[in-house]
């Protein structure tokens, strides 16, 4: 099951220059359309007597749970000394999650956006995937179910899975899954993490998917994101800096998307077969889409998930690691995200020679390579700081 990984000489450091506005403008790619509104959603909420829009903070639109803890974290986020300041940060991020995905569907769009739905997210596969058989307990890890409720009035099940000690002395994932089943699903992998790294995980199943409320849709597995992001920081009190980011396959974009966003710190972000875009992917599997997505570009895609604009963005150091052998998901795109995240001040690509999309974990040297490239970033932060002394 082992295999010999040979390492990619691809780890480059790059100073990126100082911008004027934490939120630069954002280039879009061939596949992302232009994103305009008559009026920003900041502008709007904040002049507007502090009215707020229903398209990013509103009450409940489902019945909350009753099984787990629910914790509100647009309080937590403004239950500051300065409650306008946690509003105003809050919007602003809103707003560039907002800036990111497409405004309309479009008449192709709506004509197939259940078939897109299947496809793109399948949180209603395998059967019975709403129902969760185990949990951490059944894997011998410390943990707590809860709900995060969202700016927007979903309920997000997540396992807040620790080890035993001060939060903050060991490294914390956020792990953001892939399409199809549950968090259930993904235990026997968190557990080797747990091991491996000994680390506190935060695994969240998406709107839509295993026991959480509303339906997925690009916007809203992005939104989910930020507030599981916000669970760490606002409720557990972690430091940014001890803070990894993982996500694989569809969630590798997710990721990709939270840490794009300059007020969103974090130690390192991970992404494992990642892909480009829905365009793109489709492209890919469906060769008679090739001649129709080069005349129409993404015009009938409801959902883009498109990442190589936002790679260009990320300055926090991250990882790329790739399956040669991905079924679903070509290496060629990893490599092509990693060329583009040049403002990353650390970036690593590791290709697993006979990895797959779901296996990598189980890989020979995964979690060593993780670890050595964590280890790098702490003795070039005390070079730093040693530095610094001088």
């Amino acid at each position: 099951m082992g295999n010999s990984l040979p390492q990619i000489n691809s780890q480059r450091t790059i100073r990126t220059s100082t911008s004027e506005s934490e939120y630069s403008t954002l280039k879009k790619s061939t596949s992302l359309r232009e994103y305009n509104r008559s009026t920003s959603l900041i502008t709007s909420c904040i002049n507007n007597n502090n009215n707020r829009r229903n398209i990013s903070i509103s009450r409940p639109r489902t019945i909350a749970p009753t099984d787990a803890e629910i914790i509100d974290i647009h309080a937590l986020r403004c239950n500051t000394s300065n409650t306008n300041e946690g509003e105003k940060k809050l919007l602003k991020q809103l707003d560039y999650i907002h800036s990111c995905v497409r405004k309309d569907k479009g008449l192709f769009g709506m004509m197939t956006e259940n078939l897109q739905n299947k496809h793109i997210f399948s949180n209603d596969e395998p059967e019975n995937t709403h129902v969760l058989e185990q949990t951490p307990d059944d894997y011998n890890m410390d943990y707590e179910s809860i709900y995060l409720q969202t700016p927007d009035g979903e309920f997000i099940h997540s396992y807040w899975i620790y080890q035993m000690g001060e939060v903050n002395s060991t490294m914390t994932v956020l792990y953001l899954h892939g399409a199809g089943g549950n968090i259930s699903h993904r235990l026997e992998v968190l557990r080797l993490f747990y091991e491996n790294l000994h680390c506190n995980i935060l695994i969240i199943d998406y709107r839509g998917f295993g026991k959480s409320s509303g339906s997925p849709t690009e916007l809203g597995l992005y939104i989910d994101a930020q507030t599981a992001y916000d669970y760490l920081i606002y409720k557990q009190k972690i430091l940014p800096e001890n803070i990894i980011v993982l996500g694989t396959s569809l969630g590798a974009s997710v990721a990709i998307q939270l840490v794009s966003d300059p007020l969103n710190h974090v130690k390192l972000a991970i992404f494992e077969n990642a892909f480009i875009s829905v365009p793109e992917i489709a492209k890919y599997f469906l060769t008679y889409a090739k001649s129709v997505i080069g005349i129409t570009k993404s015009i009938g895609f409801i959902y883009l998930f498109d990442s190589l604009t936002k790679v260009r963005r990320i300055e926090c150091p991250c990882m790329y690691l790739t399956g040669l052998l991905d079924p679903i998901i070509p290496p060629w795109m990893s490599n092509t995200l990693y060329n583009e995240t040049r403002s990353s001040s650390k970036r690593q690509l590791y290709e697993f020679p006979f990895g797959k999309h779901n296996d990598l974990p189980i890989m020979k040297d995964y979690f060593e390579n993780i670890q050595t490239f964590i280890n790098e970033l702490s003795l070039k932060k005390s070079d730093i700081e040693q530095t610094v002394l001088r």
